[in-house]
């Protein structure tokens, strides 16, 4: 975790950060005068000298007082007032980055991380960073400049009794120490804890139909619960630290006023201090109580933060997909597609392609069979880029892919992949997918008529304003890859990759989609991966990919 992180992010935050620090100075300026005025009036009273409720000075120096008290007042609400906005605007600001980089990065970081440790991080974890980082270290110079006042007040009324209280800092600075120690411990059990069990709930969501069909609800029940008490106990452990190690710490200052106490008595007797240089080492022994308590809860509070600190600064740290900020900009192409001595296998697996050469013309239309496993999906993979070769280029055009820009590659297909990957909303928002639809709906229409899906669709009470559900968990397996193959169609991109894309069609569908396609795909190269004849048929080459390499079984 390093110092450079901190910063980067308190300067984006620095006017914010700099208006709450400069109340806090204020307030502690104010919370320095409080205990001095008041050791007058008392003072005053008490004194058989003075005049008291009678003389001017008496209530100049309570009006003072009061004064000082509003403002105190109202600078601690502007200060609490403006540390809360600060916070919901760092943790935004933190989500955003946070979401925009995850989402730039090539999918083997999704692959190889647990969906539940993004979805903490950029939730749960967060949270407690941004209040950290508004309120802990906006407030702590304030604190600290407190404590300084506090003790270089009571070292100019009595040096002797103020010895007191800098002999207890290490004995602070060792509590909190251990206190720090362990609260980090248990921090990290927490968040892992948490982690768990967000992970849990999104493996169990996603898992509900087997589970009912297997009928092991009970079981997830049980699992789901004990990791909800082991993330509740942790997080009780958790607060009991927090709770406890500011209050210890004012008690020990507490203590060390107590004992100042016995000395100012004694020195008070023998008249070595005024009644009201005695109030008011008290009142600033008092006081210091207050700095001290909240310096050790910030402490506690950075103890927790460090972790996520860690975790945040890692994975803002690894490498984005290249191109998202740089590259050769792209017009709409012409389909030239080559793979040149390609190799590629996933981390820790065997090669998947290896030296994969392979030329599609402009507007052909290459339909890719062989077994599972051989590489189909992992070759489109590599086209579109959410994947870079180990060795060998591809191009489009002519061009290398890596050395476009990665937005104008991508908007040169039309994908649909294996799973149809759709979303809670409706048919048109999942055909129009990123784009408004208010004045497309046309091209909504004829995307839908092309994927045959205008039937089902009509069918449905509000058509394509019919809500799908997550994942379109209240369409069929059929009526969601054509919905996936829609989006495709409506994009009307160069290029169309339909990776099993009529699977779960019948054959009178997948006869009657081959047919009004036809005319649709002329002048777009197509590259599509299947076994099922109709779709061959409609290829003006068919290619099988083995491990010896790709051999062509049709034109």
């Amino acid at each position: 975790m390093s110092i450079g992180f901190w910063v980067e992010w308190a300067r984006q935050f620095r006017w914010q950060l700099s208006v709450i620090s400069g109340l806090s100075f204020l307030s502690s300026a104010a919370t320095l005068v409080v205990p001095w005025l008041a050791a007058q009036i008392l003072g005053d009273v008490v004194s058989p000298d003075a005049a008291g409720l009678e003389s001017i000075t008496f209530w100049q120096t309570l009006t003072l007082l009061v004064i000082a008290l509003v403002a105190l007042t109202v600078l601690n609400i502007l200060a609490a007032i403006l540390s809360e906005r600060a916070s919901t605007t760092i943790l935004t600001e933190l989500r955003k980055r946070i979401y925009n980089h995850v989402q730039m990065m090539q999918l083997g970081f999704h692959d190889a991380a647990r969906r539940g440790d993004v979805l903490a991080l950029t939730s749960y974890e967060v949270g407690n960073l941004s209040d950290f980082l508004a309120n802990t270290i906006a407030n702590a110079p304030a604190m600290i400049l407190t404590a300084i006042g506090a003790i270089i007040v009571l070292f100019w009324i009595d040096p002797t009794m103020a010895m007191t209280v800098p002999l207890l800092i290490p004995l602070f600075v060792i509590m909190m120490r251990l206190a720090g120690r362990r609260l980090r411990e248990v921090s990290g059990k927490v968040r892992a804890a948490e982690v768990e069990l967000i992970a849990i709930a999104e493996r169990d969501l996603e898992m509900l139909p087997a589970i009912k069909a297997y009928a092991t609800e009970e079981h997830h029940r049980t699992g789901f619960a004990e990791a909800a008490e082991n993330s509740r106990r942790l997080a009780v452990q958790q607060a009991l630290f927090n709770a406890a190690i500011g209050p210890i710490m004012a008690l020990l200052a507490a203590l060390a006023a107590v004992a100042v106490l016995v000395i100012g008595s004694e020195q008070l007797s023998q008249s070595q201090n005024s009644p009201t240089e005695l109030f008011a080492f008290l009142l600033y022994a008092a006081l210091l109580t207050r700095p001290v308590g909240a310096l050790a809860n910030m402490y506690g509070a950075y103890q927790m933060a460090r972790g996520t600190l860690a975790r945040l600064e890692d994975v803002l740290a690894l490498d984005v997909e290249s191109g998202h900020a740089y590259g050769k900009r792209l017009d709409r192409v012409r389909g030239a597609i080559a793979f040149q001595q390609v190799e590629f296998s996933y981390p820790g697996r065997p090669p998947v392609l290896t030296g994969l050469d392979l030329d599609i013309a402009p507007g052909e239309i290459v339909a890719l069979t062989g077994g599972n496993g051989v590489g189909k999906s992992t070759l489109v993979r590599l086209l579109l880029r959410f994947y870079e070769p180990n060795a060998g280029t591809i191009t489009l055009d002519g061009t290398d892919t890596a050395e476009l820009q990665i937005q104008d590659l991508r908007r040169q297909f039309g994908y649909v992949p294996q799973r149809a990957l759709l979303f809670n909303g409706t048919i048109a928002e999942n055909i129009a997918f990123g784009q408004r639809v208010e004045h497309r709906d046309q091209a909504v229409a004829k995307a839908a008529r092309l994927a045959q899906a205008e039937d089902f669709i009509a069918a449905l009470p509000d058509g394509f304003d019919t809500q799908i559900g997550d994942h379109g968990v209240r369409l069929s397996g059929g009526q969601r890859q054509r919905i996936a193959l829609a989006r495709a169609l409506y994009r009307d991109p160069p290029v169309y990759i339909l990776d099993e894309a009529t699977s779960m069609y019948d054959l009178d569908s997948e006869a009657a989609f081959v047919e009004s396609c036809v005319d649709s795909l002329q002048g777009r190269t197509v590259i599509i991966i299947t076994h099922r004849p109709a779709s061959l048929a409609l290829a003006n080459r068919v290619l099988e990919l083995g491990s010896e390499g790709i051999v062509t079984v049709k034109g």
